[in-house]
């Protein structure tokens, strides 16, 4: 995860001098993945702000170099690390893990004008990473369903699933048509990555890319249970859900997002381009 001598997380800033105090913060029981945001969007400019842009900046960093590192070196990156350093990801999950720490972090600080750029990044670099890894997908899914909401919530003003006003809205809707045109171009891009991710149609040299995936032992143990599997076990109608069911998820892929941005930006709604 996030290196812990970075200070601030979701807590911290929920507890800063400038926040409500915790006892007149209702806890939220919505079903959200999100955490709570601040109540007051951080004062721009402010010492706040600051102390969180050094660690946004830090942490996105650091998820981009434990990318990076993964194809130096190639199969002598195990065990490679300086002092401070943490490994290369093994797989999408460790990645997953580290992306979604930030989202949260992201979304605690109720500021959109730093919201908006740091949430359209990292949606950048969840696209780009998922073709650079073994397809999987449910962190995929349960990660792009999150930011799902996170955009459909930003596009709103209001919280997705309470429908609350979200702090830093009061004057409008801060998302200009430039980011909402990216956010598009975004949207569209990742449907078709994940389409061609989960079907194993990727390009470039994934094959090298997925042998490292196998060949690496030891380490951070992913989110992933191990079950023991008999040959001669397994069913054609349990694989044939588990298509099904991952067929579902892509086609699910942004679809809040897409539905809110084809009302503001108007135009046919967006869908998963394919040759036929």
């Amino acid at each position: 995860m996030m290196d812990p001598s970075i200070n601030p997380s979701p807590n911290a800033i929920h507890n800063s001098s400038s926040a409500p105090p915790a006892s007149s913060v209702a806890p939220s029981h919505h079903p959200s993945p999100l955490p709570k945001p601040r109540r007051h969007a951080l004062k721009p400019g402010g010492p706040k702000e600051g102390e969180l842009i050094r660690y946004l900046d830090a942490g996105v960093n650091k998820i981009q170099k434990r990318c990076d590192d993964r194809f130096k070196n190639r199969k002598t990156y195990i065990g490679r690390v300086g002092p401070g350093d943490a490994e290369a990801y093994r797989n999408f999950s460790q990645a997953a893990r580290d992306m979604d720490g930030i989202i949260d972090v992201i979304w605690v600080s109720g500021s959109p004008y730093l919201q908006i750029p740091y949430l359209l990044n990292m949606a950048v670099m969840i696209s780009e990473f998922l073709p650079l890894f073994k397809p999987a997908p449910r962190d995929t899914f349960r990660l792009l369903d999150k930011m799902d909401i996170v955009f459909s919530s930003l596009l709103r003003g209001k919280d997705y699933d309470t429908g609350e006003p979200l702090p830093g809205f009061e004057n409008g809707k801060p998302i200009s048509t430039t980011h909402k045109v990216r956010l598009k171009g975004i949207v569209e891009r990742t449907r078709l990555i994940a389409v061609r991710v989960m079907s194993g149609d990727t390009d470039g040299d994934d094959g090298e890319q997925m042998e490292m995936d196998e060949d690496t032992t030891g380490g951070e143990e992913t989110d992933k249970e191990e079950f023991v599997k008999f040959e001669g076990f397994e069913t054609e109608d349990e694989e044939e859900d588990e298509v099904e069911w991952e067929e579902g998820q892509i086609a699910r892929v942004y679809e809040r997002t897409i539905g809110d941005l084809g009302d503001v930006l108007g135009g046919p709604p967006i869908g998963i381009i394919t040759e036929d």
